[in-house]
C-alpha cells in the first residue's frame, strides 16, 4: 500500500529459541505497553469490526461476538429506536478513547467522539447548556437539533498515554508484563529451563498495525501469541459442535427485583442450551455486550471459557504501579450515558448525561 510506511511503527527486540521456533521473552518500550493497555480498553464490538476487517488468513473466533456483531448488523433499522441506535452497537465507544487518541500506534478506526450543542446556545438563555455526542439529538427547550459541531483541541501527551515511566518492559510469551531488569530476564529463563543465553537467538523487529491486529486474534486462541503473531504469523480457529435433538424449558434470569424471562431450548444428551426465545429487554441487554470493554468480559469470563493469555496481560497491567496508568484504568465497567437499558443484570456503570 502507498501510505502504509507513514503508519507509526516501534521496535520489538524478541529473544527467540530458533529449534522450538518459540519467542521466550520482549524486551518493549512504553508505546507498546500502552498498545497492550489500549486494546483492554477497546469495546468487544470494536474487537469484532476490527478482526473481521484485517481478515487474516484463518480468522480467529472471539467466542460468539462475532455472531452477536453480525446479527446487529444483519437486522433492519426498523428494529432500532433510531439508526444512531444501531450505529452505537456497531461502532461502540470507550470511555478511555480520549487517552487511545494520543498512542503513538492507535489501532481502534472508530471516528473520533463529535461535541454538538443547540445553535441557538448563545442567542437563546432558554436553551439547555449541555453538549451531546450525538447530531441529530434535539435541544430539550426549544427541540431544535443539535448540530453545531464545538472543535475540541487535542491534547498533547509529554510522557506516555497509560504508562508515564521512560523505561523498558520484559513480556514473556503468555503476556506477564514486568519492568525491565537483568535478574528478572535470568529468572524468567531459569524458570524455562535455560541454564543462559547460549541457546537463544536475538531478533529486532518493525511492529505496526498489521501486526498488532494479528496480536489481538491470537489473544483468543493462543497460549504463545508472541510466538503465533511474530513467528508463525496465524492464528488458529475453534471448531462448532453439530446439533442434536431440542428439548424445551423455561428459565429466568436476574435478580428477584428485576428479572427477564426467557425459553430455552436444551439438548437432552448434555443439556445444552442450543437457542432462547425471549423478549426486546434480553436483547438489549445481550447487544450491550458489544459495548463492554475487553477487560471487564474477561472478568465476567474467569473459569468460564478459554480467553488465551488476557488475564495475564490484564493483571500485569493492573499491578503496573504507575500513577497515570491508574488515572487511566478503571475498577469496574463503565460505559457512555447513551448505553442505558432496562435489563440491568450486571455490575456496569453508566456515565451520566451531561
Amino acid at each position: 500500500m502507498a501510505n502504509s510506511a507513514a503508519k507509526p511503527k516501534f521496535s520489538l527486540r524478541l529473544l527467540i529459541d530458533e529449534e522450538k521456533n518459540k519467542v521466550v521473552l520482549a524486551e518493549v518500550g512504553k508505546d507498546f505497553v500502552d498498545v497492550l493497555c489500549s486494546i483492554l480498553t477497546l469495546p468487544m464490538g470494536t474487537i469484532v469490526r476490527l478482526l473481521e476487517k484485517h481478515q487474516t488468513p484463518q480468522s480467529p473466533i472471539v467466542g460468539c461476538f462475532h455472531k452477536l456483531y453480525k446479527s446487529v448488523s444483519d437486522m433492519s433499522v426498523d428494529h432500532f429506536e433510531t439508526q444512531v441506535c444501531k450505529n452505537q452497537l456497531l461502532y461502540p465507544r470507550s470511555v478511555r478513547e480520549s487517552y487511545c487518541g494520543n498512542l503513538k500506534l492507535n489501532i481502534d478506526d472508530t471516528a473520533a467522539t463529535g461535541f454538538f450543542i443547540c445553535p441557538h446556545f448563545m442567542s437563546n438563555d432558554s436553551c439547555c447548556k449541555v453538549y451531546s455526542n450525538i447530531s441529530t439529538s434535539r435541544c430539550r427547550y426549544c427541540g431544535t437539533s443539535m448540530n453545531r459541531f464545538i472543535p475540541v483541541q487535542e491534547g498533547v501527551q509529554a510522557d506516555g498515554v497509560f504508562l508515564s515511566c521512560r523505561t523498558s518492559f520484559i513480556i514473556t510469551d503468555d503476556l506477564k508484563v514486568s519492568l525491565n531488569s537483568m535478574g528478572l530476564v535470568l529468572n524468567i529463563l531459569n524458570d524455562l529451563g535455560y541454564a543462559g543465553f547460549d541457546k537463544l537467538q536475538e531478533m529486532v523487529i518493525d511492529v505496526g498495525s498489521e501486526e498488532v491486529l494479528t496480536f489481538l486474534g491470537c489473544l483468543f486462541t493462543s497460549e504463545a501469541p508472541l510466538t503465533d503473531t511474530f513467528l508463525r504469523k496465524h492464528c488458529t480457529t475453534r471448531k462448532h459442535k453439530a446439533l442434536t435433538p431440542l428439548v424445551q424449558e423455561n428459565a429466568v434470569a436476574g435478580d428477584a427485583d428485576k428479572l427477564v424471562a426467557i425459553k430455552v431450548y436444551i439438548r437432552k444428551t448434555d443439556r445444552m442450551i442450543l437457542y432462547a426465545e425471549c423478549r426486546e429487554d434480553f436483547i438489549d441487554l445481550l447487544f450491550t455486550f458489544l459495548a463492554i470493554p475487553l477487560e471487564f468480559a474477561w472478568d465476567l469470563s474467569v473459569d468460564i471459557v478459554n480467553t488465551g493469555c488476557i488475564g495475564n496481560m490484564s493483571r500485569s497491567v493492573k499491578n503496573l504501579s504507575f500513577e497515570k496508568q491508574k488515572e487511566a484504568t478503571v475498577s469496574q465497567c463503565v460505559l457512555p450515558y447513551y448505553y442505558k437499558f432496562r435489563a440491568q443484570l450486571l455490575d456496569i456503570v453508566i456515565q451520566e448525561e451531561d
